[in-house]
């Protein structure tokens, strides 16, 4: 398998790192999502940009059904509540939006991270 194939996101890569990020995420501080890309990105990530799109990609993807199911949840309630609180002028949209830029980059980073740690290894 060469590297350029775990750097798309339907990969070993992927796959691993969408499984710790639900694990972690339930079991965990919302921060360890960037642990667990790290973690992944250092076991199978082929290239750094494709560690960061993929640990983006990933995160973006679960924060956003995480988001989506507590809007649903709370009938709008606690989304349109935590929007009034920050400076957004009350939009539910958005609070999704600003989750998932935050979502994608400590993902993104956190892979990008792990292949980085990888490589100075190597070294």
């Amino acid at each position: 398998m060469s590297a350029s194939s775990n750097n798309k996101i339907l990969s070993p890569f992927a796959g691993l790192l969408l499984a710790l990020v639900i694990l972690f995420q339930y079991l965990l501080p919302w921060w360890s999502v960037a642990l667990a890309s790290a973690i992944a990105a250092f076991l199978l990530a082929g290239s750094a940009g494709g560690a960061f799109r993929v640990g983006a990609f990933v995160n973006i993807i679960v924060w956003l059904t995480m988001a989506f199911w507590s809007h649903w949840r709370s009938e709008g309630i606690l989304t349109t509540k935590i929007a009034g609180v920050l400076p957004l002028g009350g939009s539910a949209a958005a609070l999704f939006i600003v989750t998932l830029i935050v979502g994608g980059l400590v993902g993104g980073l956190g892979a990008l991270s792990g292949f980085q740690v990888k490589q100075l290894i190597k070294k």
